[in-house]
């Protein structure tokens, strides 16, 4: 039995326990208590950033991760939460990181180049190791009101 349990310990150690994708039409918002910046726009052509962190009780034992953008905390998610952050057009730098002491605690990130009133939608999974990844999903960019 012991044995069984190693093996089984092994296999999730080396290749990362898998996140479950959520909508963010279906995901639990993240309280305002954990929204510090890019909360609200600035002006009428700001973009809108929909940021969404995968569901997931084995991975990091459900550890949130904190988003940046441009090297700025802007929000802390948790399993299955998302949050909408603006930003005025042009290329910033989303990142994010575990919290917590979780595996994979480095920063990780993508460059998104904002265009005027459009909206996009932000993936935060865990990947080999639990590293924190973040992925530009469908719908593609869009206008929003």
């Amino acid at each position: 039995m012991k044995h069984w349990i190693l093996i089984g310990l092994a296999c999730i150690s080396v290749a990362g326990c898998e996140t479950t994708k959520v909508s963010p039409g279906s995901a639990a918002l993240v309280p305002a208590d954990d929204v510090y910046a890019f909360s609200r726009p600035t002006g009428p052509e700001d973009a809108r950033i929909v940021f969404t962190q995968d569901a997931s009780v084995i991975s990091c034992f459900g550890a949130g991760m904190q988003v940046f953008l441009n090297e700025k905390l802007a929000a802390e998610t948790s399993s299955g939460k998302s949050v909408t952050l603006y930003h005025q057009p042009g290329p910033v730098q989303l990142s994010i990181k575990n919290n917590m002491g979780c595996a994979g605690g480095d920063l990780r990130g993508l460059l998104l180049d904002l265009k005027p009133r459009y909206s996009y939608q932000v993936r935060g999974y865990r990947g080999t190791w639990d590293k924190a990844e973040p992925l530009l999903t469908t719908p593609e960019p869009f206008r929003y009101r």
